[in-house]
């Protein structure tokens, strides 16, 4: 029988043989395009890239049923969906016990198959959730304890189309030499379904006793190719092209900016930094896989750490024939777009032309969907997100929760670029704000990926944590002299206060200080919303000559907010005060001469001092007052940190006199992260790292959580109809959510994506009195109303007449 002779389909467009030898092909071939070290699991490359081809080929097998083709072709969609919710027309478990059976003989006839004796339940796992989100194993497999379940699969396999489906398989595993029998499969599936329920036991004895991470690891690098090659066929998208990337990029990009011959005292220290991180690529040993750059705010850590993965890029190339791509991740939205200006300017300026997406993608929820390869083929809409969210680039810039919400998820959507961070070089920036709760956690995981899938990382921060711990030689710091640059950086001086003052006693401080000192920039950040509010309202209602006012909360729509912080970095003959809570620590690159800040952990603290005299442009030393606010409940940080972090924070600084200089600060991060290391509870990490290694997805996900919202109030979106752009994108959403077709509501959606998150805010929905759209599931601010709830420069209002309601 020739493939033209086939006649079931796994699409309606698509023959089902067509399909699989696709799928394994293209699990095969990205397979093969990974350097990976799985000694440890008894598999080299050629039975890793087999393993990952026989469940490519496995994954559709349900699909040869008369009920799934009579579903696939049926034209009345009500009937359709009607078909999709019972059981029989599904594919997933009747496929998987297949995959068992087919991996179960490949494994059997290898010499060392025991040591691969929990692939074939790992396969079951996968295959059985290859089109929804992978639940806790034990789970899954226990399904089969279910006679009802079992009638199911007695109706499906009475439904096969046995003969194509033996000749399907005859040409797929041609070659592989393994003894099946789709007739055997027919009549023994039942013992085989009893063979995965009792091997159950041994397999979570296995994974509870050796807790070894590898198992979770290699799961979902074998679901991430599958389900990735599943979605390329099925969608016909593919992008592929080899794209060089020179290793001196940045380098010529210094020197046409002019950056090496500026004489200043900090431009000196920067290409000192530069000099030193980029000229250490030579000797590195890249047996080690986990670099720290660790150098003050404002040293130029943003394309030293660039320059130095496209040169460990290259040296990964040519010694150790990986191709890696570069993953530059962030914690806020904030610098998102401020790195990734830079990123394309370098290239814009060497190149001379603007980076297409497949050389350096930005992948976060207000970017464009928009993407363009180097061919000159242009993707809009569903096929464009398809690829950004596949990470099909050299360069990624992205978030913390894209990257840590996808090593640590049961998400298909998710997991589908799992495999992409294999061989790739993953740079954290400003990881001190990832939570301590979850350092053990991804110790483990980077760790796994650093040792099983070649993957490098490179912690990139003023104050480092300790997640790895240097003097164990657990990470590799690429900065030998950072106590020499710490001191040469003498752009700030700390003053510490810590006897708690209530925001009228602030008032009067601050008050005296932007009176007397009119010449001066001045910052101040506040731990809540509404503090940071009455202190804004104060200042503006000083009504002080020649000042620009800026207020700063995510109470402001994104469109806004960025548009002022790019107003705030532009130069002014204005002296300009900023009232902001802490979003505008992070790596914003602005530059004031005096800041205040209410109390908070000693990396926030530190984060904050970087926004003061950040270029060294101020005739003396910038000035950092730190304060400790409350209401006449409690100081106002006890609202948003952790009791452990401040107690922490309280006990380093009193270590230190009440006036702290740059030159200090290494020390004192030194001594707060070490406190937090020694004195932390780990209790946190080491659950969710039992459900890692004993694959209970489910239970993992539901718990972790990268942005914690201390507060715990319930939140709602809520779409605010600022300006007549925004009333015209409301209608068009209002349009798309009539539409019948799913597609067309998706892709119609798509090219407003951007635009329509660009208004929205997020609140606590005690505190959101308007109604919310019918069946909407998001709030909404009407244009004619927007004078009651959201005001131009501080963005939501809490406080409304009872009134007040929304039309």
């Amino acid at each position: 029988m020739s493939s033209c002779d086939f006649h079931l389909h796994s699409h309606p467009d698509k023959i089902l043989f067509r399909h699989l030898s696709n799928v394994g092909n293209k699990s095969i071939s990205t397979s093969r395009e990974k350097i990976l070290s799985l000694e440890k699991f008894g598999i080299d490359e050629n039975t890793f890239s087999k393993i990952a081809f026989l469940i490519g080929t496995c994954h559709d097998f349900g699909k040869g049923t008369k009920y799934f083709q009579r579903y696939l072709f049926e034209i009345d969609p009500a009937i359709q969906r009607g078909l999709k919710n019972k059981k029989e027309y599904h594919h997933g478990l009747i496929s998987a016990i297949f995959t068992y059976y087919i991996l179960e003989k490949y494994v059997n006839s290898l010499n060392n198959g025991n040591s691969l004796r929990f692939i074939p339940t790992i396969g079951y796992l996968i295959v059985k959730r290859h089109h929804g989100n992978l639940k806790d194993a034990e789970d899954e497999i226990l399904e089969l304890v279910n006679e009802d379940t079992l009638e199911v699969i007695d109706l499906q396999i009475k439904s096969l189309e046995i003969s194509e489906l033996k000749t399907v398989y005859e040409k797929l595993l041609d070659g592989y030499d393994i003894s099946f029998d789709i007739d055997t499969f027919c009549n023994e599936y039942r013992s085989i379904a009893g063979e995965i329920l009792k091997n159950r036991r041994k397999f979570a004895k296995l994974l509870k006793e050796e807790q070894f991470t590898g198992y979770y690891l290699i799961t979902l690098i074998l679901y991430s190719i599958l389900i990735n090659s599943d979605k390329i066929d099925a969608s016909s998208i593919d992008v592929f092209s080899e794209i060089d990337i020179s290793s001196e990029l940045v380098d010529k990009y210094k020197v046409e900016k002019g950056f090496q011959s500026n004489e200043s005292t900090i431009n000196k220290v920067r290409n000192e930094i530069y000099k030193e991180v980029t000229e250490s690529i030579e000797k590195l040993d890249l047996d080690n896989k986990i670099y720290s750059i660790s150098v003050p705010t404002g040293s130029g850590k943003t394309l030293t750490s660039l320059s130095f993965a496209l040169k460990l890029k290259a040296r990964l190339r040519e010694e150790k024939r990986i191709k890696a791509k570069i993953i530059y991740s962030l914690p806020f939205l904030s610098i998102i777009d401020q790195n990734y200006d830079v990123f394309e300017d370098v290239f814009k300026t060497v190149e001379k032309a603007n980076p297409t997406e497949d050389v350096l993608l930005k992948h976060h929820h207000l970017a464009d969907i928009f993407y363009k390869t180097q061919e000159d083929e242009e993707f809009e809409g569903l096929k464009s997100l398809f690829l950004i969210e596949g990470w099909n680039s050299e360069i990624i810039v992205t978030t913390f929760v894209q990257f840590f919400h996808t090593i640590v998820s049961n998400k298909n959507r998710s997991l589908r670029k799992f495999h992409t961070i294999a061989n790739s070089i993953v740079i954290l920036d400003e990881v001190q704000s990832i939570p301590h709760k979850y350092w053990l956690l991804l110790k483990q995981l980077i760790s796994g990926f650093a040792e099983y899938f070649n993957t490098y990382f490179i912690f990139v921060t003023a104050t480092q944590p300790l997640i790895f711990d240097p003097e164990k030689k657990e990470i590799i710091e690429l900065v030998n002299n950072k106590d020499k640059y710490f001191r040469e950086f003498d752009r700030v001086k700390l003053e510490i206060n810590l006897n708690p003052m209530n925001l009228n006693e602030f008032k009067e401080i601050i008050e005296s200080e932007v009176r007397e000192n009119p010449e001066k920039d001045f910052l101040f950040v506040l731990n809540t919303i509404k503090s940071s509010l009455e202190i804004f309202k104060h200042l503006k209602d000083l009504k002080l000559e020649n000042n620009s006012y800026y207020y700063l909360s995510t109470n402001i729509v994104p469109k806004v907010r960025l548009s002022k912080i790019k107003e705030i970095k532009e130069k002014s003959e204005k002296r300009k005060i900023i009232v902001s809570t802490q979003l505008i620590e992070a790596g914003v690159d602005i530059d004031v001469d005096i800041v205040y800040r209410d109390f908070a952990t000693i990396d926030s603290i530190n984060q904050v001092s970087g926004r003061c005299n950040r270029n060294s442009s101020k005739s003396s030393r910038g000035q950092v007052n730190i304060v400790v606010l409350k209401d006449e409940r409690k100081e106002f940080h006890r609202y948003i940190y952790s009791s452990f972090l401040i107690d922490k924070t309280k006990e380093v600084l009193k270590e230190f006199p009440s006036e702290i200089y740059e030159a200090d600060l290494l020390l004192l991060n030194n001594n707060y992260f070490r406190k937090v290391k020694d004195t932390s509870s780990e209790d946190e990490s080491k659950e969710l790292l039992s459900y890692i290694n004993e694959l209970k997805f489910k239970a993992l996900t539901s718990d972790f959580r990268l942005i914690d919202d201390k507060a715990g109030y319930e939140k709602i979106d809520v779409f605010v109809e600022l300006d007549v752009e925004a009333v015209e994108i409301w209608k068009e959403y209002i349009l798309i959510k009539s539409l019948k077709n799913p597609l067309e509501k998706k892709e119609r959606f798509l090219a407003i994506r951007k635009k329509f998150n660009e208004y929205i805010i997020s609140v606590s929905k005690k505190d959101f009195s308007c109604e919310e759209p019918e069946d909407l599931n998001i709030g909404y601010i009407p244009f004619k109303q927007i004078k009651h709830y959201y005001d131009p420069e501080t963005g939501f209002v809490f406080e409304l007449k009872p009134s007040m309601m929304c039309d």
